[in-house]
């Protein structure tokens, strides 16, 4: 039953292996940050940060690559942590490129058999949890994304992102399917007619968008470090912005990069919220849904790049899309 996801387990081990194999022989500079793993799922209000530099770095890295257990005292739906950074003499995207890939298929053969048993998406660690055998595995973090750069940044900053929300779309057609499946569900738990459960006025609600449409689902998300990258010259906008789950890698260049730390985390010391923020056009107040803002001007538009500036990594930039297949 569990063959298929046992199988690509199997891969991404060895693909892991393989890349932590290579990358420390090619390390030039580095730097990451230790948080501490979360016991309980809320953000504390103050979270230290340990820098850790040379050996210490590589090792507390290559420990992080290969983590999909939550460590002892580790909250569960919580993911350990370790920004950084290293320079490299030579490139690790393709090595990256197929943990990335591995990570993928893994998580495709936990969804075909999720479907296959006919769970809910909340059952995707359990699926994972059961096929593999131990219930410490999370799949937050098996998601982690190893992020490589084909480029030798001028800067990298670390900061806390603070007040920010993540976006979920989702079709009426999908909406609807669950709205019915779940007022058919009431109705037969609770022996009342159907149109008179919550879900059934919850689908009258959206009678007038079409099953194409497409709503935004916002959700808070809890402070977390993040990473953003320059390699254009001085006064040229942020090229990219990847998850600060791990270390990024990028190539040493010939002039020295500048770096922002990542500070210690305080509550207390948080700005307040942007004054920019875009007003949300309400469709679904009581399910906190909204139709889509107006996309602001991608990276593109801002700075066009020629082919001799694209910088091939793992993440969207310039053109070049991460590669899933």
């Amino acid at each position: 039953m569990y063959d298929d996801i046992r199988r690509c387990y199997a891969q991404l081990v060895t693909t892991v292996k393989r890349f932590n194999d290579t990358w420390p022989s090619r390390v030039v500079a580095g730097k990451v940050w230790h948080l501490p793993v979360l016991h309980e799922q809320r953000t504390p209000d103050v979270i230290e940060v340990e820098p850790l530099i040379g050996q210490r770095a590589i090792d507390a890295t290559i420990e992080a690559i290969g983590s999909f257990e939550r460590d002892i005292g580790q909250a569960a739906g919580t993911v350990m942590r370790l920004p950084g950074y290293f320079q490299l003499s030579s490139s690790v995207l393709e090595l990256a490129l197929g943990v990335n890939n591995a990570k993928l298929q893994l998580m495709a053969a936990i969804e075909a058999e999720r479907i296959s048993q006919n769970l809910t998406p909340e059952m995707r660690p359990r699926v994972m949890r059961r096929a593999l055998g131990a219930v410490t595995f999370s799949t937050k973090q098996l998601q982690r994304a190893v992020h490589a750069f084909d480029g030798a940044p001028r800067r990298i900053s670390f900061t806390w992102a603070g007040h920010t929300t993540g976006t979920e779309r989702v079709t009426v057609a999908k909406i609807r399917d669950q709205l019915s499946a779940a007022a058919q569900l009431r109705a037969h738990s609770e022996e009342r007619p159907v149109h008179e459960t919550p879900e059934y006025f919850d689908l009258k609600a959206i009678v007038h968008l079409d099953d194409t449409d497409v709503l935004i689902k916002y959700k808070s998300i809890a402070p977390h470090p993040r990473c953003t990258i320059w390699f254009g010259p001085s006064g040229e906008r942020w090229d990219a912005q990847p998850k600060a789950n791990l270390p990024v890698f990028v190539l040493a260049g010939e002039t020295q990069m500048k770096l922002s730390d990542l500070k210690t985390f305080d509550k207390s010391a948080r700005g307040g919220r942007r004054r920019d923020t875009k007003r949300r056009e309400e469709v679904w107040p009581q399910r906190e849904m909204y139709l889509p803002t107006a996309q602001t001007q991608t990276m593109l538009d801002h700075k066009p790049f020629s082919e001799d500036d694209e910088v091939p990594s793992t993440y969207r930039l310039a053109g070049m899309l991460y590669q899933k297949s």
